[in-house]
């Protein structure tokens, strides 16, 4: 087995949280909404639970096209759908207002975990070379403003989001892109992630160390996958990369 020369974190439920995030689902679209027709006051806009339910559904079959084909979505497409199921025709310019508004609602909502910082210090003092790689149709820029704001972004190498791709965890080609921008072999690489499915079966899948993080979320856990090993904490990966040291 190689030696390992890099750690991948996966971000939400990894690194950092978003508290209640499924009960705070439709807060979010109605500001993105609020914000929108403030600043374009003058267009006919449907109601606000109209908008809210459309750009609701539209995100979930982006998750439903995650699970079933391992695809992607960028922010402007997930909204024009939903404005699509509204049968609303919007120029680029009423897209990203409306996407700057949600972008506000998000804005700050999110926590970090406690150990985040201190092992992720640890280890780039241990020399390892550090990767983010997170499913996501959010803009980059909205995932950037967090790390910067709970100052991990000078703490990673590289960072990947697969808004920017043509698919999603578990498929190959996200983790040979995170891989490939660290200088890497899989290899050489462990990933860290909360979900089974998405983080640990898909770095096995391409020839990592893959260590789930447990968590108390209701992800599926397929039986037949089995991590390289198990934490609870962030900060239990620095005696296990000792382990596997020796």
């Amino acid at each position: 087995m190689s030696s390992l020369q890099a750690v991948i974190f996966d971000l939400g439920g990894t690194l950092i949280d978003w508290p209640d995030w499924n009960e705070d689902i439709e807060r979010r679209w109605a500001l993105s909404y609020d914000y929108l027709t403030t600043n374009l006051p003058a267009r006919h806009w449907p109601e606000c639970s109209a908008y809210v339910e459309a750009m609701l559904e539209a995100e979930r079959k982006h998750w439903l096209r995650v699970v079933e084909q391992q695809a992607s979505s960028t922010p402007t497409e997930l909204l024009r759908e939903g404005f699509q199921r509204l049968g609303c025709q919007v120029s680029d310019q009423e897209l990203l207002i409306a996407l700057d508004g949600y972008g506000r609602a998000v804005n700050g909502w999110a926590i970090i975990f406690p150990d985040t910082i201190p092992t992720l210090q640890e280890l780039r003092g241990r020399g390892y070379r550090l990767g983010l790689l997170s499913n996501t149709w959010w803009a980059s820029e909205w995932h950037n403003a967090d790390l910067a704001a709970h100052g991990l972004a000078p703490l990673l190498d590289e960072i990947v989001y697969t808004s920017d791709l043509p698919h999603s965890k578990p498929h190959p080609s996200v983790f040979q892109e995170v891989t490939g921008r660290l200088g890497v072999t899989p290899g050489a690489c462990v990933m860290v992630g909360d979900r089974l499915i998405d983080d640990i079966s898909g770095a096995l899948g391409v020839g990592m160390r893959a260590v789930w993080k447990k968590t108390s979320y209701p992800w599926p856990e397929p039986e037949q996958i089995t991590p390289t090993a198990i934490i609870t904490h962030l900060a239990e990966l620095l005696p296990l990369l000792d382990q596997w040291r020796h």
